[in-house]
């Protein structure tokens, strides 16, 4: 499975370009870590890639369909989105809310099946919030929150797992723990993107680092190519200090502290 952006472009009213021409492959098999400052366009990239917005110019596509051709049952079994957070957050029990992720997988106006509440199950289980699935989605806290959001998406059952910022409210263990899911599900074989600003994480366990600034890639490789002062500096500035760790496997990996002075 391939999902692939051609001269991708989204401009917003005002007009304001936040996507400016991006080319960018993901295949089954890889976690991508998306990073680059705010504004950049990130979150943006990824809504196009899932279909939430609609390109100003190029093309999203799915092994060689474009994805506004693809139906939105079949789309939602193909690709799955973990948005930052929810602008609205429906009075619901936290396990009806990830049993939503079935969507694509139900016919139309049919009951769950047995099988559909097992891959939940399991689908919380590998999120950490099994034990919050009576209770209601509101009253859940902001980091419990993002761990059902991914929890939703991985019920999806997709190919293609687009995650925007998962790690943001979350305390150390369980960005470690969502990053290795995320690295375990590429593993499996699913298309896996994140984005995020957190480039140590991105370091330990993305097997590609993308860059984007003022709406383009800007840089595309390893961590070890990537996490560099001639490549981060244009983007950040000179706001980093660089060193490596013994890396899990072997070996060793980049790591980049913030620092001023």
């Amino acid at each position: 499975m391939t999902l692939a952006a051609r001269a991708l472009v989204h401009d917003y009213p005002g007009p304001l370009r936040a996507v400016d021409g991006v080319d960018l492959d993901l295949a089954a098999g890889e976690l991508a870590a998306i990073i680059g400052p705010n504004g950049a366009g990130k979150s943006t990239l990824l809504k196009l890639c899932c279909g939430l917005l609609a390109p100003s110019g190029g093309e999203v596509s799915l092994d060689g369909t474009p994805l506004g051709a693809i139906a939105p049952r079949e789309r939602a079994r193909r690709v799955a989105f973990v948005p930052q957070s929810l602008a609205a957050v429906p009075e619901v029990a936290v396990a009806h809310f990830v049993l939503g992720g079935r969507y694509g997988h139900l016919r139309r106006w049919s009951r769950s099946t047995p099988g559909d509440l097992a891959v939940v199950a399991d689908a919380m289980a590998a999120a950490d919030v099994a034990e919050l699935g009576e209770r209601p989605l509101a009253r859940v806290s902001g980091g419990q929150l993002q761990r059902v959001l991914i929890a939703r998406a991985l019920a999806q059952q997709a190919s293609s797992l687009l995650v925007d910022e998962p790690t943001s409210s979350l305390d150390p263990e369980h960005q470690l723990a969502i990053f290795a899911l995320l690295e375990r599900l590429a593993g499996e074989g699913r298309a896996v993107a994140v984005v995020t600003h957190d480039l140590n994480l991105a370091s330990q366990f993305a097997s590609r680092i993308v860059v984007l600034q003022d709406g383009c890639i800007v840089a595309s490789a390893t961590p070890d190519e990537v996490l560099r002062a001639e490549v981060l500096e244009p983007v950040y500035g000179a706001h980093f200090r660089y060193g490596r760790l013994p890396a899990r496997g072997g070996g060793e990996r980049p790591f980049v502290l913030p620092w001023s002075g």
